[in-house]
Parts: C-alpha cells; sequence; structure tokens
C-alpha cells in the first residue's frame, strides 16, 4: 500500500462512516456557523438598535426560555407521530423565518412575541436532531455521529464568532442585521440537506414475527428510572455553565492572572473539543461503560472544581494560571465523557416506539441547566468565594450516584412459590427411556 492510499484511508476513517451521519454532521456545522454569528451580535443589536434596555432582553429571553421549556415534549411527541426528519424540516425552516423576523422588532413587546415563537422551534432542535439519529443510523456509529455533532458545532460557533467580530468592530446597523441574515441563510442549507435524508416515518413498534403492535408506552414522566438520569444530566450539564458564563468572569474578577488568560482556556477547550470528542465516543458503546463514563466524568468535575478554588485564593500570577489550567484540562475531559455517556443513556433508556418524546424529556435537563444554571453558579460563588467551589463539587458525585439509580440494571422479582420460566433455548435433557436421536440427511450434510 502506497503513502498516498495510507493517508487517503487515515482521511476517509477519519470522516463518519454512512452517508446519512455525514449530511447530519455537515447540518451541524453550517447550522452553528449561523447561530455563532447570531449569538456573538444579538445582545448588542437589540440594546442599541431594537429598543430594548438591557433588563427588557434579560427578562424577554427568559420568558421565551420558559416558553421552549415547556413546549420540548410535546414537540418530542409530533416527531414520533410524524417522523423526526418531517418535523425538523418545519422547525429548520420556522427558525429562518424566525430570525429574519427578529430584524423587524422594535420594543419589548414584539420581541417577546417573537423570541417565544422561536424559543419553541430552538429548543426542540436538538432533541429532534438526536431522534433523527436514532431512526438512521445504528450501532456504535450513532453515538460516532453524535461525537462528530458536537465536535463541528464547537468549530462552527468558533467560526461565526470570529465572523462576527467584523459587525462588532464597525458597529454599524447594517453589519448587525447581516449577522441575523446570515444565521437564517444557514438555516435555509440545512433545510435542503436534511431534504437529502431518507424518509423516515413513525416508529411503529413488532413482535418477533415482524408483525405490528399496538404502542403501549409509559409516559416518560412516570418513568422514575428516567427521570433520575434526566435531572442527573442536568446537574453534570453544570460544567457548560462554568466554562461559557462562569470562568471569564472568575479568572478577571476573583483571581491574579491576566485577562488573557480567558482566551487561552476557551480556545483550549474548543481543540480539544473538536479533536477528541469523536475519540472518546468509541469506547462508550451501551448502558455500563455509558454508566462508568458518567462516574468518572462527576470525579474529574469535583476535581476540576477544587482547581478552580486553589485558583481564587494565591497572590501569585503563575501559579493561578496553573491551576486554572489544569482546571480547564479536568473540565474538558469529563465534558467529552458526560456528553458521549448522555447520548448512549437517552438512547438506551428510550423505547422506539417514543423515542422522540423522551429524548426531548431527557433533554429538559440540558435546558434547565443552560438557563438557570449559570445564575446559580454565579450566586453561589458570590456568596461564598472560593468555598462556593467546594459546595459545587460535591454535586456532582451526587448527580453520578442518581444516574446509577437510573441506569442500573432492572432486576425482575420471581413470586414466592412460583418457578422461573424455562429457558426456550435450553436444551432439555434427554432421559434413559427416551430413543437415541438419529442423525438425519440434514444434519450429517451440515455437519460436514
Amino acid at each position: 500500500m502506497t503513502e498516498r492510499t495510507t493517508w487517503r484511508h487515515r482521511f476517509t476513517g477519519a470522516l463518519p462512516a454512512t452517508r446519512e451521519s455525514r449530511i447530519i454532521a455537515l447540518n451541524a456545522l453550517i447550522g452553528s456557523l449561523g447561530t455563532g454569528m447570531f449569538l456573538a451580535g444579538s445582545a448588542l443589536y437589540f440594546t442599541r438598535f431594537g429598543g430594548l434596555t438591557e433588563t427588557q432582553l434579560g427578562v424577554g429571553l427568559a420568558i421565551a426560555g420558559v416558553v421552549g421549556l415547556a413546549t420540548t415534549v410535546p414537540m418530542g411527541r409530533l416527531a414520533d407521530r410524524f417522523g423526526p426528519r418531517n418535523v425538523l424540516l418545519v422547525v429548520v425552516l420556522w427558525r429562518a423565518v424566525g430570525y429574519i423576523a427578529y430584524l423587524n422588532v422594535d420594543g419589548f413587546t414584539e420581541f417577546v412575541v417573537t423570541a417565544c415563537l422561536l424559543y419553541v422551534m430552538d429548543r426542540a432542535g436538538q432533541p429532534l436532531n438526536q431522534a433523527l439519529v436514532g431512526r438512521l443510523i445504528t450501532g456504535t456509529e450513532r453515538n460516532r455521529t453524535m461525537g462528530f455533532i458536537r465536535a463541528l458545532r464547537n468549530l462552527g460557533f468558533t467560526v461565526g464568532f470570529g465572523l462576527a467580530g467584523i459587525a462588532l468592530t464597525t458597529g454599524s446597523e447594517t453589519a448587525f442585521r447581516w449577522l441575523f441574515i446570515g444565521n437564517a441563510i444557514s438555516f435555509l442549507f440545512v433545510f435542503a440537506f436534511i431534504s437529502m435524508l431518507p424518509k423516515v416515518g413513525p416508529s411503529v413498534p413488532k413482535d418477533e414475527d415482524g408483525n405490528k403492535t399496538p404502542a403501549s408506552v409509559v409516559p416518560p414522566l412516570r418513568d422514575w428510572r428516567f427521570v433520575a438520569a434526566m435531572a442527573a444530566n442536568g446537574v453534570l450539564f453544570l460544567h457548560d455553565a462554568v466554562l461559557i458564563t462562569v470562568l471569564p468572569l472568575w479568572v478577571a474578577e476573583h483571581t491574579p492572572s491576566p485577562d488573557w488568560m480567558i482566551t487561552v482556556l476557551v480556545i483550549t477547550n474548543t481543540v480539544i473539543t473538536v479533536l477528541g470528542q469523536v475519540r472518546v465516543t468509541r469506547h462508550i458503546d451501551s448502558l455500563p461503560s455509558a454508566a462508568r463514563a458518567t462516574n468518572w466524568s462527576a470525579v474529574l468535575l469535583a476535581f476540576a472544581c477544587c482547581a478552580f478554588a486553589a485558583s481564587g485564593v494565591t497572590d501569585t500570577a503563575a501559579w493561578a494560571a496553573v491551576t486554572l489550567m489544569a482546571a480547564l484540562l479536568l473540565l474538558t475531559v469529563a465534558e467529552l465523557l458526560h456528553s458521549a455517556s448522555s447520548w448512549e443513556i437517552s438512547f438506551a433508556l428510550s423505547p422506539e416506539a417514543a423515542q422522540g418524546r423522551y429524548l426531548a424529556f431527557f433533554n429538559l435537563g440540558f435546558s434547565a441547566a443552560e438557563i438557570a444554571g449559570p445564575a446559580v453558579v454565579l450566586w453561589l460563588l458570590a456568596g461564598t468565594g472560593p468555598a462556593g467551589w467546594l459546595i459545587l463539587a460535591v454535586c456532582f458525585p451526587l448527580a453520578a450516584g442518581l444516574s446509577w439509580v437510573g441506569t442500573r440494571p432492572r432486576t425482575e422479582a420471581v413470586p414466592e412459590g412460583t418457578e422461573p420460566e424455562a429457558d426456550p433455548a435450553a436444551v432439555p435433557e434427554r432421559t434413559e427411556s427416551e430413543p437415541e436421536p438419529q442423525p438425519t440427511a440434514v444434519s450429517t450434510a451440515t455437519g460436514s
């Protein structure tokens, strides 16, 4: 094999294995690029040109976040009924129109109405996308595809933020408006690529003979194992709040480290995530392996919190930089493990006939942490300082314990006085009264 052929095999082996997984991964890159552009400049646009104060912006986004949270599971039910691909096509088209509609917002009321209508689709996007992966891709490639999605999303956000820097430096309203238009255009590309995917209808349960059977699914809220796993996932996802919101403020206000250290830490996290997420998913391909990864993630997050606490009790900039980098590395590896394990857990515990609504319900933990996490952690640190990190460190192992409750194997109790059912695959023991089985022509031919 020539060196050129070897490099070609390495390159193709590093890509998603199927056409469907490649399209979905490419969608993640395009969509996150547009979203990164929007997020980088949206707050300044609304406060400078949209007639909103900072308080009104915060309140409006909080109201829209609650609306999006309340409608996530109903959107999942629609995916179960009409198929995740069909619903996702509506979602991305709605989002494209919604971001253009933002440009006509003038005042608080218009902003709240537009944001609420858009957040219904924004919050539904992630679980619907995961449900689509679950329907189109199976085996180890399923989690590998989710790894590509996360890695490319991080890359897309970074590029989008970089492009938005042009608008931020000019300060013109036209430049800001193009960030919204660019985001809308990105969703039109996503719509086109989703249209290229195979049509998948609603999932219909079947018996052993392949015949359709009536769907009888326990609602996710009544499945206490799934509720426990969802709640644990929400607590563990606080690592995202720490990275995006808490870390910059902590470095700038509570450590002697220079402000440029924030950029170094964020870039380090992005590079490791882009290069490492897919590799981590290779080792998490079952519920037991996902449970172990969750435990390790919680341990690493606890140690990361201890390192963050250490960075706030030193007067030396060099020592603060060392402890901050150690905390960032521990946080990043824990983040990779938790992301991969959460995908496997949510897939494994979701019944096929209700995968859309179960994945949407599981996503509520993530959404709640995303909405309330920054405020909770900042409040904790503001009141206790470095000791707050130690309090937060205890929460992660407790969450891992809660996740274990939800993911441990089911044990079926056998009523007293009854015999367990015989294994239909077991071969019965031959008694002396039974004749010795004679070989047949078929068995002889097979044996040869």
